[in-house]
């Protein structure tokens, strides 16, 4: 369950999301470098009781909240024309687009070293873009579904499971994760990032087949099928920012 709410403190205004969890046993907050505050709180926990423990963390809220100010990231929002640059696999392609008769559906793939979307010749300008997009989001989304269900067939067998059901989604917020009934969901857009940190995604999601929290045991699982996963672990961390369309 989410609840918005917001405190004034130091002369000045913080505006927060209330994010409830039942399995969160201990309350914590969150700047995120898009500027915004979530408040990550146990089933139970009052608002009065929410709004008194941001208010007595309100100096270190804005100092992150300055710091990620003064250290904003460049504006990843695609635009879908021409020449634009797109991540695939953790290297660099310029967008191409071709304009062809008789094409009913815009298509995307590669070709000499660049994502090129064919599209009919008959676009208009304000379709263009929507209509590039939609072709280079479904072409990463099969491709993330194919590397993604290569992985699990290879990492199901170490860890001695059946390969779960899995789906490729647009997450906002996480690279993967897994229900109570072991269905996974990755997010397609990791499909930009370097081969090894998908397959870390992967990898730390099927282990959550086993182990449902973050425990010293979840841990082990993960080091045993990938022993430096901690590298790809931190490298997600510095580099996900870059990885949208």
């Amino acid at each position: 369950m989410r609840k918005n709410d917001r405190i004034s403190a130091c002369g000045r205004t913080i505006d927060y999301e209330i994010v409830y969890s039942k399995k969160r046993k201990r309350a914590a907050i969150l700047v995120r470098p898009d500027m915004k505050v979530e408040f990550r709180a146990p089933q139970g926990l009052s608002a009065d009781t929410i709004r008194g423990m941001v208010e007595g963390k309100a100096r270190w809220i804005f100092k992150k909240l300055e710091w990620f100010e003064a250290n904003k990231l460049p504006d990843q929002k695609k635009q879908y024309c021409e020449g634009e640059i797109y991540l695939y696999l953790g290297r660099y392609y310029p967008l191409r687009i071709i304009f062809v008769n008789n094409v009913k559906k815009p298509q995307a793939f590669f070709k000499d070293s660049e994502l090129t979307v064919e599209i009919s010749e008959n676009t208009s300008e304000d379709q263009l873009p929507f209509l590039v997009k939609e072709s280079v989001w479904n072409f990463y989304s099969k491709r993330a579904e194919e590397e993604v269900a290569k992985l699990l067939n290879i990492y199901s067998k170490k860890l001695g499971v059946a390969t779960p059901i899995f789906k490729v989604k647009h997450q906002k917020k996480r690279w993967g994760s897994c229900s109570a009934k072991n269905v996974l969901r990755i997010n397609f857009q990791l499909i930009m990032a370097p081969s090894k940190q998908l397959e870390y995604v992967v990898v730390h999601e099927l282990c959550h087949v086993k182990e449902k929290n973050h425990s010293a045991r979840f841990w082990k699982l993960v080091r045993e099928l990938m022993p430096d996963y901690e590298e790809y672990k931190n490298s997600l961390k510095k580099d996900g920012w870059k990885y949208v369309l």
